[in-house]
């Protein structure tokens, strides 16, 4: 996979400049990701940012460069702005963008496109129509590990593709001190809007981008969800809170499936595992950059030992590191997206990330995030097992001999 792709002969998109002005909508917590990583790409130019909240944007670009607007409009209106960078919440992403794309600005925005299909879909649509670019976060699929994985799997180091697990579980979050976590420049984390939005659009899309990029699109699915933790959360009653696991399965266009897990109860578990009819290919952790790439291949096997594959060996990574990113807890490579658009500007083409790759990853985020899945009620026929009538209780009219309820010596 080449993260910048060829010219789509469309032509070129901005001519006779060398860098892209781009404006911030938006200053909060992970607005110090992209901020921290910008220096990677010589080929954007900070004009601004925009908060309502003015002291975020004025911290911002104390740190970033640029002026700090006064109202969103003013962005729209600065004919030096390109590209705006939408970190606004996920509530506000619809309505944002449409506006900036109706002023004829290219739009890269946070994840998700926006919390409806049908909004993301209009968004698209009125891309195309002006000749815009749309584009959307996350950009993980650019880092080193990403790149290298990807290659590995196209360069057939491990055969056919047959099987892959995949993780974004984050940890039980309700248990630690969310609610003291900052920014770089002190924005508390959101975790009110998270928590609501839920753990698979918060996070699907770490995983999903890569498993599109290497597979193609999923074209059968199912989902389970459940809510563990709800009232866990400070501040929030129990229906604001969105799932907090999610289970899925996927079948891509290729012929591969996937074990997808994606949460925050499970303890925290980040990896990514490529099974092939030759061997594996695995990624401890999706969320740092310069995580390696291990491959272990098929060997033969005798006698009663069910290890099949030889020894790990680490792959060089077919990408250079960047010199800049965000010294924190995980390196996510924030920036790459909003890069690939400028280039895909400069170059006239499609972005890698482009609207249509976007808007799939965001169909199977949502049918994951609302677990639409075929479920089954199971019979259960306690035969006097105290363990199977374990958390049930007996529901009126239930039919004898289903959901018992234990009686002393187990009869």
């Amino acid at each position: 996979m080449s993260a910048v792709g060829p010219a789509t002969g469309a032509g070129a998109l901005l001519s006779g400049v060398d860098r892209v002005g781009i404006a911030f909508l938006g200053c909060g917590y992970a607005s110090d990701f992209y901020g921290a990583t910008l220096p990677n790409y010589p080929h954007l130019l900070v004009k601004g940012a925009f908060d309502p909240r003015r002291e975020r944007a004025e911290t911002f670009v104390d740190e970033y460069g640029g002026r700090v607007y006064e109202d969103f409009a003013a962005v729209l209106a600065d004919p030096g702005v390109s590209v705006v960078v939408n970190l606004t919440p996920v509530t506000d992403h619809y309505r944002t963008t449409k506006a900036a794309l109706l002023a004829g600005k290219h739009v890269y925005s946070e994840k998700p496109l926006a919390s409806d299909l049908d909004e993301a879909r209009e968004l698209v649509e009125l891309a195309e129509e002006r000749g815009l670019l749309l584009s959307s976060a996350p950009s993980t699929v650019f880092s080193q590990s990403a790149q290298t994985l990807l290659k590995a799997v196209e360069d057939g180091l491990v055969g056919r593709p047959l099987l892959v697990h995949a993780a974004l579980d984050m940890g039980a979050l309700a248990f630690m001190s969310y609610d003291h976590w900052r920014s770089k420049r002190g924005v508390p984390w959101p975790y009110e809007d998270e928590v609501r939005n839920g753990c698979v659009m918060e996070h699907a899309g770490y995983q999903l981008s890569w498993l599109v990029a290497m597979f193609g699109p999923v074209k059968r699915m199912t989902g389970h969800t459940a809510t563990l933790l709800s009232q866990e959360w400070a501040g929030l009653d129990r229906g604001e809170v969105a799932p907090d696991v999610s289970l899925g399965f996927l079948e891509f266009a290729s012929g591969a499936v996937c074990r997808i897990s994606i949460g925050w109860v499970a303890p925290r578990d980040q990896s990514l595992v490529v099974i092939g009819d030759r061997g594996t290919l695995s990624v401890a952790d999706v969320w740092q950059a310069s995580c390696p790439v291990v491959l272990r291949r098929r060997v033969p096997t005798s006698g009663k030992d069910h290890e099949y594959l030889g020894e790990p060996v680490e792959l060089p990574f077919v990408v250079p590191p960047t010199p800049h990113h965000y010294d924190d807890t995980h390196d996510l490579t924030v920036g790459a997206g909003v890069s690939d658009l400028a280039l895909a500007l400069l170059e006239g083409r499609e972005p890698f990330l482009s609207a249509a790759y976007s808007l799939h990853v965001l169909d199977v985020s949502l049918r994951l995030a609302s677990g639409r899945g075929v479920s089954e009620e199971v019979p259960i026929r306690h035969g006097g097992d105290v363990k199977l009538s374990r958390g049930l209780l007996e529901p009126a009219g239930a039919p004898r001999g289903l959901v018992p309820v234990a009686r002393e010596g187990g009869r």
